[in-house]
């Protein structure tokens, strides 16, 4: 079984995020420059100044008041917060993962279809919204980072997709036609471009051009597949948006919504790094339970 799925993750790799080209852009994707969470400021050598009684937000680094981890704020009731699920001995996102920026002005929805590059941005679960594509791994594990998350291992992916039964799909063994946003006719990136149009269009630009997204039919709301959810109360595990995974070689599950998925929890592309991003790659987010 096990050399049965590295055989599949291979074949997957070779051909492509979607499988239906070959890939010709696996390489030279710089990663932006460190974000994550804000780091202490060093001490001088007279010793820390005492803190005063309460700071105003407002005066507060911008990237101390981007960072919220949700244990700041949890009722302590439940071992994961109301957006995510506990399977086993972690907490995963119920909805796959949009953005949020943080500005002087205060926080705001981040566009979906835009690239989050160095923009100080933090993961956020919610239903009924468009989630966050054209994201690096590296970036989505910084914006998980921003709300004391991280990126779920590829274990924990599965785990959490095939559910307490292990099944190929999370509704079950056999595959439903129309239950998840995996099975659009035409690729994306042809309809905008033309399918007579250069090879061109496979490249970095075009790949991450904010109108394939913006195209009708493309990706569909958090949680608007109603029989795309498992038993685990998980939504859009397989289509929609491919999930990066928490591995520095670089992975990601589930398929798009151009795939064609047929393998459902199954699916896994290994062919790109931390670096690389384009109008499928999204996420979610895992964390460590709630610990008295």
């Amino acid at each position: 079984m096990r050399a049965l799925l590295v055989l599949l993750a291979i074949a997957l790799a070779l051909g492509g995020c979607d499988g239906l080209r070959p890939s010709t852009f696996t390489s030279g994707w710089n990663d932006p420059a460190p974000q994550g969470a804000p780091l202490e400021e060093p001490e001088s050598e007279s010793g820390p100044e005492p803190e005063p009684e309460s700071e105003p937000t407002g005066t507060r680094p911008l990237a101390q008041r981007a960072f919220d981890d949700w244990r700041l704020h949890h009722d302590q009731v439940s071992p994961c917060p109301p957006e995510m699920v506990l399977i086993k001995d972690f907490c995963i996102d119920r909805w796959e993962g949009s953005l949020v920026e943080i500005t002087e002005q205060g926080e705001r929805p981040f566009p979906p279809t835009h690239r989050p590059e160095r923009k100080l941005v933090r993961a956020i679960s919610k239903p009924g919204v468009i989630p966050q594509g054209y994201i690096s791994g590296a970036e989505a594990q910084r914006a998980c980072e921003m709300a004391g998350k991280r990126l779920c291992y590829d274990n924990e992916w599965f785990a959490a997709c095939a559910g307490p039964k292990t099944t190929i799909y999370p509704y079950g063994t056999v595959h439903k036609e129309g239950a998840c946003n995996e099975e659009r006719k035409l690729h994306p990136v042809v309809e905008l471009f033309g399918g007579e149009t250069s090879p061109d269009i496979w490249m970095v630009e075009p790949m991450n051009d904010p109108a394939i997204n913006e195209q009708p039919d493309t990706v569909a709301p958090t949680g608007s597949r109603p029989k795309c959810v498992g038993s685990t109360g998980l939504f859009d595990m397989v289509g929609n948006l491919h999930e990066w995974a928490n591995d520095p070689a670089g992975s990601f599950h589930g398929g798009a919504y151009s795939t064609n998925n047929k393998i459902g929890c199954q699916y896994i592309t290994t062919a790109h790094g931390m670096g690389y991003h384009d109008y499928s790659t999204g996420f979610r987010c895992c964390s460590e339970p709630w610990r008295p």
